[in-house]
């Protein structure tokens, strides 16, 4: 019976040390390439100025998007970090916001309204791309939605 099972049970666990394929191209393989085909190329036939010219202006035109796109990586880095810095400020000062609930009228009916509430910010963290306010009532709320700022709070 332990025969029939070992035999049926076969499977294996892929090799860990092949390679996965990376099928990006980055300027490395680029100029591996260009290396490749001008030792390669017929000595009676060689290449055409304006082909050399050609793959060397994609080279530089590669060379400077991958240095445009870490500049862009660099800039919205930056701008979280300041936008988080611009909204700690508010540690310590009272702030008013409008969520959602209830009002008694006259009659004493609850009815669902808007409701103005106002807390101190406690501390300020990032969530994303939104700045959130941590407040003393327990709430947290993204600066976005404050409606009001005051040095402290008056009664």
């Amino acid at each position: 019976m332990t025969d029939s099972i070992n035999a049926a049970s076969s499977y294996q666990l892929p090799d860990k040390t092949t390679a996965v394929p990376n099928n990006s191209m980055d300027k490395d393989m680029f100029m591996k390439i260009l290396i490749a085909q001008l030792s390669n190329q017929d000595p009676t036939a060689p290449m055409e100025d304006k082909e050399f010219i050609s793959q060397m202006a994609q080279f530089s035109s590669l060379e400077q998007m991958q240095a445009i796109g870490k500049g862009m990586d660099t800039m919205v880095l930056n701008q979280h970090a300041n936008s988080l810095l611009t909204y700690s400020n508010l540690i310590g000062k009272s702030v008013s916001y409008e969520t959602d609930g209830t009002v008694e009228d006259a009659t004493g009916t609850a009815t669902g309204a808007t409701v103005k509430e106002t807390a101190n910010v406690i501390s300020v963290k990032r969530d994303g791309i939104d700045v959130i306010a941590e407040l003393s009532n327990g709430k947290q709320v993204s600066v976005y939605e404050l409606t009001e700022i005051k040095t402290k709070e008056e009664k």
